[in-house]
């Protein structure tokens, strides 16, 4: 998996599509649960269609939105729809969704505009559900990823970044929150191989190698060596907030 430093290791929809850790089931049947129905569901800033597909047991229709045509395009074949749009311009009826969910993706938008939509689109007592993760721990190798991602890759960072690994916690929902029961974290276990496409997808990288850097290049024999040829566990702390429209 090494390669010249001055371009990327994956195409990047098809990184996300391979490299970004699943949510658990049990998230979405929680939040199926709590939404006033089970008609229409959209996922927005859906990127390659993870939650999608999560979304599709649940729900008689699921909608994938996101602003970039190579994230959506890499979305494999299945029952949810997807179109190329901005968060606060949804091209979508009035009323018409029982929830909407953004996974990782609340800090591209804009908040004034995205949560005006959000309330013409939803159905009374629709529910907006906020999932994030926080950075990955790996087990044996503490504190290898975060010195990358918090030293090594913070210039590159934007700065609502930290908002993400805070789980979006200092953004005032547009209703009165709402408890959902979910799981407490992601857990997967990965190879190095499976960290460096992991790592790969980040956007800090995208902003260093435009810059004519690539930091993950430098970052490969260091974590080759410690990992070693085993699995380890690879833990993401998951947060959701929701909030549902009156």
């Amino acid at each position: 998996m090494s390669g010249a430093g001055d371009r990327p290791l994956f195409g990047r929809g098809d990184r996300y599509q391979s490299h970004r850790p699943d949510y658990p089931p049990a998230l979405f049947a929680a939040l199926a649960g709590q939404a006033p129905g089970q008609r229409r569901a959209l996922d927005l800033g859906c990127g390659s269609g993870q939650a999608c597909r999560a979304l599709e047991p649940h729900f008689q229709r699921v909608l994938g939105i996101d602003a970039s045509l190579d994230q959506v395009r890499a979305a494999p074949p299945g029952a949810s729809r997807y179109l190329v749009a901005r968060a606060d311009a949804l091209p979508l009826a009035d009323g018409g969704l029982d929830l909407i969910t953004v996974a990782q993706a609340l800090h591209w938008f804009p908040l004034p505009g995205f949560f005006h939509e959000a309330s013409r689109v939803l159905r009374p007592d629709g529910l907006l559900a906020i999932i994030s993760y926080g950075l990955c721990t790996v087990e044996g190798l503490e504190g290898l990823v975060e010195d990358f991602h918090d030293r090594v890759l913070r210039p590159w960072w934007p700065a609502a970044r930290w908002q993400v690994i805070d789980g979006y916690r200092s953004i005032t929902l547009p209703w009165p929150e709402r408890t959902v029961a979910a799981p407490e974290a992601i857990e997967r276990r990965w190879t190095w191989r499976d960290m460096v496409g992991y790592l790969d997808t980040w956007s800090a990288l995208v902003k260093a190698r435009a810059a004519g850097k690539d930091p993950l290049v430098r970052l490969l024999p260091l974590l080759r060596a410690r990992w070693g040829e085993q699995e380890r566990l690879v833990r993401w702390p998951l947060r959701l907030r929701c909030c549902a429209r009156p």
